[in-house]
């Protein structure tokens, strides 16, 4: 019933129609895979920008619900480990196969660990930029799948203001957040915002557990500026482990003590400094740079994780509307394990990179190439080299003032990180990918439509799994080539009070000799309704589709899929205008029983399943000074 609903409701929302000028939607500014500011219509890619307000009204509580609202990307959570984002069919391997950013900084690590999102406030976030197949130029190792950028707001032009965040929840949710920030001179701004949050989850055993606090500061040049920002984290968590279906069966809360679970801690120091000089009208200079130092520390197991990141460009424009960018990256990263002999992993980078923009008439063409060294060093595993290219071809046509189509190339790699070497069958070597795509982006009437298709072919790709011997599972690289095709399309519809706004990505895997790729669901849609019933009070009810996948360790397609499953979040925003805005919300509306993520143990050769949670609630306030 609910399914036939989610399908009703996207005919009805693409049926309807209604005059009205011409939104803005085109012409938001979004920071493009050649890291300089322009439109979503100059962009050759299927992009999704979720603004801060969208992600208020929908009640997105993290970056990873927040980004479950795009069709494109399949958010991965397991048991109380950081989500994972998978664009375009990535598989078990996506979080090595996403690049995620924080104002332009690369936050990946070097290990399995990836990313981590949760300790973003997302009351800081200004916008999410989604660029499915973009950044191999730019970013280069581990942008196959394409680059999230979290833009944070800026600190404000105001000698005194801030506000006062709250929130209560299911599950023992308890959120406090305070932000301040000031004017100091003419040129100097400043914001501090201390985070605290606690929540016990769905689950027993379950517990996530988040203090965070923040610097940003901007002080303004007289051709520039300079930026500099400081965050410190400290997550105590504890992660439940999986049940089999006979436990999901007899209680789906509880948490099998026999099972792995996760008693541990993170802390993390956070330095991100950002240099921009325009040098005359035509030359910009800009130099960012990152320093990340996290301890981790669960069930015996003691990390230190240490990332140096540094990045030049020079921006030359020449003509009308045409630039070549230049730039570099040097990349320092240093894993030690105290658990097991101090042991030592470090992958050292240094890259290179020129992309061409150039405009004639109506026409558009982008020409990106970047070369990268990489060196991998460990007490576990044999010094090895790798000298790998990017490539990024583009061109897009401006039929119309509002209307665009374009075609993309891009080829881009992937190497091991650290953690997936530790645990590798045979030799291994960096996985390549090829992505070639068509799209286009309109409005029509009241209707802003972006649709695309795309079709992916990747060599030696990394996976892991059950080794040839059928014996245990590793890291490996598999044979062949695995294929990756399919559409996303999307529609946001404009009305006096209404806005909707739909999508979907369909899409077909295709590996190990014809199979499918696990743990990726063939079609993910999203349904979206925004109602203002007056200038202070507002509705968003939102739905999402997922349909059936095999579990995320049946590389043969031998055992039955897991269900499809559909969810609905209700959320209701009053503005008082006065500084003070109260909203509450519903998660799971309808009770849907569905699974944060499941697998397969080769050693007690069952499923592992890991419940997600059921109808929740939330209410909180936030007041503006």
């Amino acid at each position: 019933m609910k399914k036939r609903f989610y399908i009703a409701g996207l005919i009805l929302a693409s049926s309807l129609s209604m005059g009205q000028d011409k939104v803005v939607k085109l012409e938001e500014s979004v920071i493009t895979s050649e890291n300089t500011e322009t439109t979503i219509a100059d962009i050759p890619k299927n992009i999704t920008v979720l603004t801060g307000e969208e992600i208020t009204q929908r009640g997105a509580k993290t970056v990873a619900e927040a980004l479950k609202l795009v069709s494109s990307v399949i958010v991965k959570e397991m048991g109380g480990a950081d989500a994972a984002f998978d664009i375009r069919g990535q598989g078990p391997t996506a979080k090595s196969n996403v690049i995620v950013l924080v104002d332009g900084a690369p936050i990946n690590s070097i290990d399995l660990s990836g990313y981590q999102t949760s300790n973003i406030p997302v009351d800081n976030i200004e916008r999410i930029e989604v660029i499915p197949s973009g950044g191999s130029v730019l970013y280069g190792d581990g942008a196959v799948g394409g680059t999230i950028n979290i833009v944070t707001k800026a600190p404000e032009n105001k000698k005194n203001y801030g506000s006062l965040n709250s929130e209560i929840g299911s599950y023992g949710l308890k959120k406090q957040q305070i932000t301040y920030g000031t004017k100091i001179g003419e040129k100097l701004l400043v914001e501090v915002d201390y985070l605290k949050r606690e929540k016990d989850g769905y689950r027993d055993y379950s517990k996530d557990n988040l203090e965070s606090f923040g610097f940003r500061s901007r002080y303004k040049l007289n051709d520039g500026e300079l930026k500099f920002k400081y965050n410190y984290s400290k997550n105590d968590f504890k992660a439940p482990g999986a049940l089999t279906k006979d436990e999901v069966n007899e209680d789906r809360t509880q948490s099998n003590p026999n099972a792995w679970r996760i008693d541990g801690k993170t802390e993390k120091n956070n330095f991100v400094g950002d240099y921009l000089y325009n040098i005359n009208s035509d030359l910009e200079f800009k130099l960012l740079g990152r320093y990340a130092h996290e301890n981790y520390s669960s069930n015996g197991s003691n990390y230190k994780t240490e990332v140096k990141y540094l990045k030049p460009q020079l921006k030359y424009s020449y003509l009308d509307e045409n630039y070549v960018v230049f730039g570099g990256d040097i990349y320092q990263g240093e894993t030690r394990d105290f658990a097991y002999g101090n042991g030592k992993s470090e992958k050292n980078s240094l890259g290179g990179f020129i992309i061409n923009s150039s405009t004639i008439e109506k026409f558009r063409f982008t020409q990106g190439y970047r070369r990268q060294n990489i060196e991998y060093k460990g007490d576990r595993f044999a010094t090895r080299k790798f000298k790998e290219d990017a490539i990024e071809l583009t061109g897009s046509y401006l039929y119309s003032d509002s209307g665009s189509t374009y075609v993309s190339y891009t080829k881009g790699f992937r190497a091991p990180n650290t953690d997936e070497i530790n645990a590798w069958a045979g030799e291994f070597n960096p996985q390549k990918t090829e992505t070639y795509e068509i799209g286009v982006k309109d409005f029509v009437g009241n209707t802003y439509i972006s649709t695309s298709v795309f079709y992916i072919e990747t060599e030696n790709e990394i996976f892991y799994g059950v080794n040839k011997n059928d014996e245990f599972n590793k890291n490996r690289n598999l044979d062949g080539t695995s294929k990756r095709k399919g559409i996303e399309f999307s529609l946001e519809h404009y009305f006096d009070k209404l806005t909707i706004s739909e999508s979907i990505t369909y899409m077909k895997t295709e590996f190990k000799e014809g199979k499918d790729i696990p743990g990726i669901p063939n079609i993910k849609g999203v349904l979206n309704f925004n109602y203002k019933f007056n200038e202070k009070l507002s509705m968003n009810n939102s739905w999402e589709y997922y349909g059936k996948s095999y579990d995320s360790n049946d590389e043969a397609n031998e055992r039955e899929k897991i269900d499809s499953y559909l969810l609905s979040g209700l959320t209701f925003v009053y503005d008082f205008q006065d500084g003070l805005v109260i909203n509450a919300g519903i998660n799971n509306l309808f009770n849907e029983k569905y699974y944060d993520y499941v697998g397969y143990s080769s050693y007690s050769k069952t499923r592992n399943y890991y419940p997600a949670p059921e109808r929740n609630y939330y209410i909180g306030f936030k007041y503006s000074f």
